[in-house]
């Protein structure tokens, strides 16, 4: 199949200069490229090591603490982590601060 897609100039003068002295041609690398990001795709998501803190969204603000209780971070995981932190007598208030 044939397919058009727009590349900033400088990018495709690079790509074109990087294949030629490869010895490969442009098509080959776009090809490889996009073979490559497919299997990346079906690919299951890469788990953090061991001990390893996982990053959490910014938007979790004042509800960091909950979150990383959350082993999801779906909207549900984490109002289900906020009623268990609620449940156990802890709060917080609008500045973050813990509450009795």
């Amino acid at each position: 199949m044939k397919a058009t897609i727009d590349i900033p100039d400088e990018l495709y003068r690079q790509v074109k200069a990087k294949s030629a002295l490869r010895g490969r041609a442009v098509r080959e690398i776009a090809v490889s490229l996009f073979q490559g990001w497919i299997a990346e795709a079906d690919a299951p998501p890469a788990s953090p090591p061991a001990g390893a803190e996982r990053p959490l969204p910014a938007w979790f603000g004042v509800a960091r603490k909950y979150a990383r209780n959350a082993p999801r971070h779906d909207m549900t995981a984490v109002r289900r982590s906020i009623a268990q932190g609620r449940a156990n007598g802890s709060a917080t208030d609008t500045t973050g601060k813990e509450t009795s």
